[in-house]
């Protein structure tokens, strides 16, 4: 059902944009030029990349420099480009393979870390998100970096939740390093948020240690793998945007890099303002936040981050709901309806934390999202932009929100904590 939904609706786009029925939100190809304005440009490069390989081989078009997700889609172009076009059509079959791998993978951290039937919830909520299934659609490197980051975090649920055989931990590890070594090919700019999820990991790692008073060896050794890798990756391959363009080293690997000259602070500091600054430029100028706000040094962002906390979380504001923006009032009324969807999800994801507070995969799941909401909050100053990054954390809060609101379905909200032990035996390691 999924996967004819993503079809239907990916049809439907390409022939509304075909036919110039919304000539100011999708082109010709389908692609959504105010809200998805990346792939106009991805497209172009994709197509040329697309005729290098039909006309010159393999070996000429390997020698290109591209973003990884171009590269995948020119193969799809040059299968498919002949029959359908250049345009998103093109692109449908890596786009539903996406779509179809994000819906698994929150089905299984929902059955994971809770049950089968929170899992399923939250699959649905998330195939049926608009914004979200408009923007499986186009050619952009979200969807992808999206179904890696997700693929990532469920390795870490299983090395938390489980007691892996050396088998079973050698598998997860060979997938693990080529799940990190993509994404850091496809959303370099984002590799914090690995390095981050990695140390929260080890954490409640020596906490269930500590709590089971055993030491979990096959686990442990995965958890280095996964460190080691990916500390070494930035170094290793080249993570490319466009032609001849490198993405910036990861702000956090500073500190592991003796050539860099300066403190871990000061090249923190730089990179954040780097990076609002990169974001302020957007077209979209009426969608920008707090763009006039200058972070020049350590305390100003410590001084800041309860208004980043906000603004990660809550943007765009009930104010901006009813504005014009470059995707028309309908879009900001969408975003508006979605945004305030996720303001009462929030209530139930708090209530489902503290139900689950002995449960170490569900505080994973909320530290990655807090702590990678906040951080937008401090960065991106485009809400547009920071819209799109946040569609993975906001997946793990509907992931969270389907079981607190279970919990409160099935108990009075009086009765809430006392559900925290149950959890903690729901959530025993055993052995796989």
């Amino acid at each position: 059902m999924a996967a004819i939904l993503h079809v239907v609706v990916t049809a439907s786009i390409f022939l509304i944009g075909h036919y110039r029925l919304q000539p100011g939100i999708f082109d010709e190809n389908g692609i959504g030029i105010s809200f998805a304005v990346d792939g106009v440009v991805y497209r172009v490069m994709i197509s040329e990349m697309a005729s290098v390989l039909k006309n010159n081989g393999v070996g000429a078009w390997l020698n290109l420099l591209a973003p990884l997700h171009c590269r995948l889609y020119s193969l799809s172009f040059a299968f498919l480009g002949n029959i359908l076009g250049h345009n998103i059509l093109a692109a449908e079959p890596l786009n539903l393979l996406y779509y179809l791998g994000i819906l698994i993978l929150v089905f299984w951290l929902g059955n994971t870390v809770f049950s089968r039937r929170t899992g399923l919830m939250a699959a649905v909520i998330v195939a049926l998100w608009p914004s979200f299934l408009v923007h499986s659609t186009q050619l952009i490197r979200d969807p992808l970096s999206i179904l890696l980051l997700l693929a990532l975090l469920f390795a870490m649920t299983l090395l938390l939740l489980r007691t892996l055989s050396w088998q079973r931990a050698l598998w997860i590890s060979i997938a693990s390093i080529v799940v990190i070594a993509t994404f850091w090919l496809t959303r370099g700019n984002m590799w914090n948020v690995i390095l981050i999820a990695l140390g929260i990991t080890t954490a409640l790692l020596v906490i269930r240690m500590l709590r089971e008073r055993r030491l979990l060896l096959a686990n442990a050794l995965l958890l280095v793998v996964l460190s080691f890798t990916a500390l070494l990756v930035p170094s290793l391959l080249p993570s490319v945007r466009f032609s001849g363009t490198r993405v910036v080293e990861p702000v956090i690997a500073i500190g592991f890099n003796s050539t860099q000259s300066g403190g871990w602070w000061s090249k923190l500091v730089n990179e954040v303002r780097r990076r609002r600054s990169a974001f302020s430029i957007y077209a979209a100028q009426r969608s920008n936040i707090d763009s006039d706000v200058r972070l020049n040094s350590a305390t100003d962002i410590i001084s800041y981050l309860p208004r980043a906390i906000v603004v990660g979380c809550f943007a765009p504001f009930p104010r901006m709901w009813f504005e014009d923006g470059t995707s028309g009032h309908a879009g900001r009324m969408l975003a508006g309806a979605e945004t305030l969807f996720m303001y009462l999800f929030y209530v139930p994801t708090i209530l489902c934390v503290w139900n689950n507070r002995r449960n170490l995969a569900v505080w994973l799941l909320f530290l990655i999202t807090f702590i990678g909401m906040m951080s937008l909050g401090l960065m991106v100053v485009n809400v547009g932009a920071m819209y799109r990054f946040r569609f993975v954390f906001w997946m793990l809060v509907i992931v969270l929100g389907v079981e607190g609101l279970r919990v409160l379905k099935e108990r009075p909200l009086h009765m809430v904590g006392k559900g925290a032990e149950r959890s903690l035996h729901r959530s025993e390691p055993t052995q796989t």
